[in-house]
């Protein structure tokens, strides 16, 4: 049993995710507890592959979304809590589907759980460490907490991935390296989000700003070429 498994343990404790609820209320009493691979309940073991994986699936996507646009941190929190336990459940019927321990990975990240969002993305990078949407997401984790040269890799393992095209993984690459102070590969990518986006006056404007510096005379890169 993985390390995340065991916190989940606490969360359906707390927590009765939908689908769970429609056993113990056929079954009676609401005294049960987790064991990989399985829901044990009053001594009968309930077998994942039972349960109805759209209505988890549409439950988990529905609190998740509702959690990123809560602005209230304990609402927020809620619904991130409630997302975890539906995405945990479909994680247990199909454990080697990277979309739902990739979700984990993202409700862990955005609790400020590093311990567990980690854990989820390295288990899904051992599972397929190409996979462009684990890739971006864990540097998405990286770059929530300003460890840019860590996204960057991440990111760039993305697009190598499969997202060479993705816009967003191309607006964070600019913004990372511009904040470590790389302006040629920061407008590099700047510039190659504008061939996507044309119409985003902002990146324009970023490339003219950039631009305007001279960054490619400076001691910067002068150092860097020598």
């Amino acid at each position: 049993m993985i390390l995340a498994q065991f916190h989940h343990i606490k969360i359906y404790k707390k927590i009765i995710p939908t689908a769970l609820a429609i056993f113990i209320l056929t079954l009676g009493s609401p005294v049960f507890s987790v064991e990989y691979g399985s829901i044990k309940y009053d001594g009968a073991v309930i077998d994942y592959s039972q349960i109805n994986k759209p209505v988890v699936l549409r439950n988990a996507e529905s609190y998740f979304e509702k959690a990123i646009k809560a602005s209230d941190p304990t609402t927020k929190q809620d619904f991130l809590q409630k997302a975890s336990g539906e995405y945990f459940i479909l994680t247990r019927i199909e454990p080697q589907n990277l979309y739902y321990m990739v979700q984990m990975a993202r409700i862990y990240d955005l609790e400020n759980n590093n311990r567990y969002a980690k854990e989820y993305f390295f288990n899904a990078l051992k599972i397929d460490k190409k996979n462009a949407r684990t890739n971006y997401y864990f540097g998405e984790y990286y770059y929530r907490r300003n460890e840019y040269r860590k996204a960057l890799y991440f990111y760039n393992a993305a697009l190598d991935s499969g997202y060479g095209e993705n816009y967003e993984v191309l607006i964070k690459m600019a913004l990372a390296y511009e904040k470590l102070g790389d302006l040629l590969r920061a407008n590099q990518y700047y510039k190659k989000a504008y061939i996507i986006n044309p119409s985003n006056s902002t990146i324009s404007g970023k490339i003219r700003e950039i631009e305007k510096l001279k960054y490619k005379n400076t001691g910067y890169y002068n150092k860097r070429n020598k």
